[in-house]
């Protein structure tokens, strides 16, 4: 899948990482959530599948010790300028995501992703998954927003509850959310997009 979002960058169509007020607005609500009753720092977070940064910075204001990976080069470039730019400091890194253990130590709190983990291959998902249970610490939490299923060519496939459940061996899903997509047009919108959230056993 790497392959394909390192030409679509090359192409200038990521529609992913076009402003959708509804998901954005329910993020920082998941993030109100997890941050409830703590004062920052609130330790180490990391964007999965970062792109160009925003939700990696985004965590970073809050007050999170932030790592973005990602796998394609100019992506993080430009996420490395937003966040010199915003007088953050954020560890963007290289790497690949069915890969953790390579390039992040363990002790993590708290993971975010959105978009990377509903384009994967089976074999990917799982390797996803034990890797990311290898690089948090027990009772550290996923936020998920992935598609629903559906054929929409190279695009991501989307999951369901029962294909995040069965990827995330040793993980709970303790909540869904529906993204209220009211009002949205374009490609998340026609997805059905769902918020999942995980604990890391």
């Amino acid at each position: 899948m790497s392959i394909a979002y390192q030409l679509a960058y090359r192409l200038g169509f990521t529609p992913w990482e076009r402003k959708q007020p509804a998901s954005l607005r329910q993020l920082g609500d998941l993030l109100d959530r997890e941050q409830e009753g703590r004062t920052a720092p609130f330790g180490r977070a990391v964007d999965l599948g970062c792109g160009r940064g925003d939700t990696a910075i985004e965590l970073a204001r809050r007050g999170w010790e932030v790592t973005g990976i990602d796998a394609v080069i100019p992506a993080l470039k430009t996420a490395r300028h937003k966040a010199i730019t915003a007088g953050l400091h954020v560890n963007f890194c290289h790497g690949d995501v069915t890969r953790l253990a390579e390039v992040l130590a363990p002790g993590y709190r708290l993971a975010v992703d959105l978009g990377c983990f509903h384009g994967l291959g089976d074999e990917q998902r799982r390797s996803y998954a034990e890797q990311l249970r290898t690089v948090t610490e027990p009772g550290a939490a996923l936020l998920l927003f992935a598609f629903s299923p559906g054929r929409r060519g190279p695009l991501p496939r989307g999951v369901d509850r029962a294909g995040v459940e069965q990827a995330f061996v040793g993980w709970q899903l303790t909540d869904q959310q529906a993204v209220d997509v009211t009002g949205e047009r374009g490609l998340v919108a026609r997805a059905a997009p769902h918020w999942f959230r995980l604990t890391h056993d």
